[in-house]
């Protein structure tokens, strides 16, 4: 018998086969022609893993040498399987044919029906394989967390965040207590929950939030708005800062995570002046211009500041420096929660976040003050530039201590 002709699509290769496009009828056995029709009796229902044909059943793949394709595909159409489509492997020299059984023909049926007729045909169930690589998170451990480490800090931590809006609804915030409240003034535009619900799923994402846990779950999170569409772009006005930062110490909030940065301003040098005062400890971004301007807050001797990493303990090639940078965080490819789920993103202002959580563990073992937190902080850092502190990387790479 010739060899049906490779580039026939159909089934041309197969005289007195007649293939059947799903939801045109022709469904094998009692099954029934309806597409709409669900199984129902015998009739299995696909795995989440195997192709659904249009009644919800599985479909099953048949692999034969083509110089038996005919015979094999025959013996299972005599069964009352039907058709749906081939697909064939000219370099191979197989054929693959796809069918749907009725409720009177299992899989097993099939196989011994092929065994007794063709036993070089192969066939299964039509799967369906899902990437095995689940979402890349290094920098838990790239602080010092040990593999599968969730350190649960006590509710009685209070951690503010001034940023945008966050979305309290993410799946990563099932279980934590949330204060929001907004100080953008009245008409401005939202410049959206993103950015802020990043920053607060690295620090206080729950534990049960898989790749999206946070490194300090179990604080409350007190999350002040105060950036919005400014000039067409995303910004928060010193008014609306200011604000967010009184609200924060007023509700006893003593540590504050700043993703943010601006120009020098001696307004705002007071105001982080006179919230060091109360004995908040304010963790800021150093910015991402690539500049060695002396950034705010960053550049405040009352903030942190910090800079960003990859996983190879390479600088953030936007990343701001000079003498004011205090240490690194992990800052690049992170995998944070954003929109309904999660997304990488690289910047300074995800490595803020990864310092203030570790300093909310520190507050949970006794009051923390700003030189006692730059201190905890110096003492295991780990150097990744010159000897000792440089303009780049700080003090270099912040490490956890664990739990």
């Amino acid at each position: 018998m010739a060899l049906p002709d490779p580039a026939c699509v159909g089934t041309c290769g197969l005289p007195g086969l007649v293939e059947v496009q799903q939801g045109t009828g022709g469904r094998g056995g009692n099954a029934g022609n309806n597409p709409r029709t669900k199984p129902t009796g015998g009739l299995r229902r696909a795995a989440r893993d195997e192709v659904q044909a249009t009644d919800g059943s599985p479909e099953y793949v048949l692999l034969v040498n083509r110089g038996q394709a005919v015979a094999a595909a025959q013996a299972l159409v005599s069964a009352g399987a039907t058709l749906l489509r081939e697909r064939p492997l000219p370099q191979f020299g197989q054929q693959m044919y796809f069918f749907v059984f009725p409720r009177t023909l299992t899989l097993e049926q099939g196989r011994a029906l092929l065994r007794a007729r063709v036993p070089s045909a192969v066939l299964d169930l039509h799967k369906i394989y899902f990437r095995s690589a689940g979402p890349r998170v290094y920098h838990a451990a790239m602080v010092g967390d040990a593999p599968g480490q969730s350190c649960r800090v006590g509710r009685s931590i209070r951690v503010g965040l001034i940023d945008g809006a966050v979305n309290a609804g993410h799946p990563a915030f099932g279980g934590v207590r949330m204060v929001r409240q907004s100080f953008v003034r009245e008409g401005t535009r939202s410049s959206g929950e993103s950015h802020g619900t990043a920053v607060a799923g690295l620090i206080a994402g729950s534990a049960g939030a898989g790749p999206l846990a946070g490194l300090a779950p179990g604080v409350q999170v007190y999350a002040a708005e105060a950036f919005g569409i400014e000039k067409d772009s995303d910004g928060g006005r010193l008014e609306s800062v200011a604000a967010s930062l009184d609200w924060l110490v007023g509700n006893g909030v003593r540590l504050v995570n700043m993703s943010f940065s601006g120009a020098n301003n001696r307004v705002f040098a007071k105001l982080l002046a006179l919230a060091q005062g109360r004995g908040t400890v304010i963790v800021a971004a150093a910015g991402n211009d690539r500049s060695g301007a002396p950034v705010f807050p960053a550049a405040s001797p009352d903030t942190i500041a910090v800079t960003a990493v990859d996983a190879s303990g390479r600088l953030y090639g936007r990343a701001n420096y000079g003498n004011h940078i205090e240490f690194a965080a992990p800052g690049v490819d992170l995998y944070v929660a954003w929109g309904n789920g999660g997304s990488y993103r690289s910047g300074t202002s995800f490595a803020a976040p990864v310092v203030t959580a570790i300093l909310a563990r520190q507050a949970s073992r006794g009051g923390l003050s700003l030189n006692g937190a730059r201190a905890v902080l110096r003492r295991s850092a780990r150097d990744l530039g010159p000897g000792g502190r440089d303009t780049h990387y700080g003090y270099g790479l912040v490490q956890s201590g664990g739990c």
